[in-house]
């Protein structure tokens, strides 16, 4: 999510997760190893989520109730009664969440957490537009008392973590008479009108919302299907309101929609939707985990390895250059990952290190762009495909601006026979070192090109010293004294002599043309230096342009 200068994108990811336990005889599973084809193993695994129900026409449609059953009704008394324990409300059960974790049931792999994009599928079918909520897989749960037995001692800290505000619950009947429970808690602090899932070609769908009194300046992004990133214009509406309307124009397929607002923690994602121009959504979902992408995390340097080559990756399918890792940078995003994983808290804002700014000036390094991902994930591909998905992180990752970052992994504990891991991505800019002489002259070509004017070797002489002084870190009143002493004492033909003085990260960002609209101009010279600068930052390029008057 690009900003200005100095500013960043702070996003969070929360995938599913899932409670382990060794299995007993009539008890409930929480975990059930298994050989991928029975041979010994592990290789690529196809998963296949084709449900024979319609899905939902829009999000946010009119409330599903939900089924009821003996195991349903048991459990949500269980979530309840723990809910009351804790002083907290209990999460209300929603029947779109009941039917996601039905169908999350039905392809559950029996040695692992369920992927991001499944979960995600699930619940965009069902009309639901937060991101993934907790989850809990069980296995063979056996009679009901059983598993509510098993569960119980588990509830306080699932409901404790955080606010849940829905609760879902699944079943299935699997291979070999197994049966499959998920229970899916989710947050929520959004509330939308209906937004259709499709639109015709050239159609518009206003998004009407609210948020919690808790955040505030919600903005909305779109990734188009070109992969661009676009944000809509809002409008508020009321308390804790905003209005806003998204339209396909030539647009066609899938536009992934992103809703995010700002607490104390800083942005926080609270919707992130697919709507489809011209085009059905599609009604099944395959995924293939690679071998090499889903292995298990051997150590937190490996995951960080992994995850710098699919970030280089994914920019080189867009055409974009490779980034430089910058071992300080990683050093900053690891320590923020390890505060994420000690506080339990995946944010933006830590009330010890303050924001990614602080963080990174703090590690000692000076750039005009500053974007962060953060993001809490079972598997390595899990958690840069859920980034992509993102188109706040998705910018992120395909910033133009950057040329360096940062990659901080921290493990956390094991989780149905996966580890979770807390995961920071930042990154800067780092101007590269110029050749002084080509840079001074791309410069005089620059002002030329404006105003043919020339060049004048003493006012040259008095732009380059000055351009060092400032790059060495002198006052700009200071440097200005310095050069007014040493035109003192030159005999120079102009009636006056001004300075324009500009710091860049690169060329691209020059633009000399208002400081050459005097009409008594007569000629120019031309200094350049590199330097640190409190806002470009390190490495930064300034540029003196000394100008003669008639």
């Amino acid at each position: 999510m690009p900003r200005g200068s100095g500013t960043y994108a702070l996003l969070a990811l929360l995938t599913a997760a899932a409670c382990s336990a060794a299995r007993a005889p009539g008890r409930p599973s929480w975990r059930q190893p298994e050989t991928i084809a029975g041979s010994g193993v592990r290789g690529p695994m196809v998963i296949e989520m084709a449900p024979s129900s319609p899905g939902a026409r829009a999000y946010n449609d009119a409330p599903v109730p939900p089924p009821r059953s003996a195991l349903s009704d048991a459990v949500v008394r269980a979530v309840a009664r723990a809910s009351a324990e804790l002083g907290k409300p209990a999460p209300v059960p929603d029947g779109r969440l009941y039917a996601a974790a039905r169908e999350l049931a039905e392809v559950a792999p029996a040695d692992g957490p369920l992927v991001y994009s499944l979960i995600e599928f699930a619940l965009q079918r069902h009309g639901i537009i937060e991101p993934s909520p907790h989850l809990v897989v069980v296995w063979d749960p056996g009679d009901t008392a059983s598993l509510v037995d098993s569960l119980a001692p588990r509830l306080p800290a699932i409901l404790g973590s955080t606010d849940f505000a829905r609760l879902g619950i699944g079943a299935a009947k699997r291979e070999r008479g197994a049966e499959v429970v998920v229970l899916a808690f989710q947050q929520s602090f959004i509330e939308t009108g209906p937004i259709p899932r499709r639109l015709e070609r050239g159609g518009r769908a206003a998004i009407e919302a609210s948020i919690s009194a808790a955040y505030s300046d919600p903005e909305v992004l779109v990734t188009r299907e070109d992969g661009n990133v676009q944000r809509l214009v809002i409008a508020p509406a009321g308390k804790n309101g905003f209005r806003t309307e998204l339209g396909c124009g030539r647009h066609l397929g899938r536009q992934q929609v992103e809703i995010t607002a700002t607490d104390r923690t800083g942005a926080t994602v609270m919707a992130n939707f697919p709507v489809w121009c011209a085009e059905d959504p599609p009604a099944r979902m395959r995924v293939e985990l690679d071998a090499d992408e889903s292995a298990p995390i051997e150590s937190a340097q490996d995951a960080e390895k992994r995850l710098a080559h699919m970030i280089d990756r994914d920019r080189e399918n867009h055409g974009l250059p490779a980034l430089g890792l910058e071992p300080r940078l990683t050093e900053v995003a690891r320590a923020h990952s390890r505060d994420m994983r000690d506080t339990g808290v995946v944010a933006h804002i830590s009330p010890t290190t303050g924001s990614a700014v602080d963080r990174v000036r703090a590690g000692g390094i000076k750039s005009s762009v500053v974007l962060e991902n953060v993001a809490r994930a079972y598997g390595v591909a899990e958690a840069e495909e859920g980034l992509m998905n993102s188109p706040g992180h998705r910018a992120n990752i395909l910033s133009r601006d950057a040329t360096h970052m940062g990659l901080g992994v921290i493990l956390g504990g094991v989780v149905a026979g996966r580890r979770e891991i807390f995961v920071t991505q930042l990154f800067i800019r780092l101007p590269s070192r110029i050749d002084h002489r080509q840079t001074r002259d791309e410069v005089a070509d620059i002002v030329k090109r404006v105003r043919p004017l020339d060049e004048d070797r003493e006012l040259s002489l008095v732009a380059e010293e000055l351009a060092e002084d400032v790059a060495g870190g002198l006052k700009p009143a200071d440097a200005a004294a310095r050069a007014s002493q040493r035109m003192a004492t030159m005999r120079l033909p102009y009636s006056k002599v001004t300075t324009q003085v500009s710091t860049v990260s690169d060329l691209a960002a020059f633009h000399p043309s208002s400081s050459l609209s005097a009409p008594s101009l007569a000629a120019f010279g031309v200094g350049v230096a590199q330097g640190d600068h409190d806002v470009v930052g390190e490495a930064a390029i300034h540029i003196v342009l000394v100008f003669g008057h008639q």
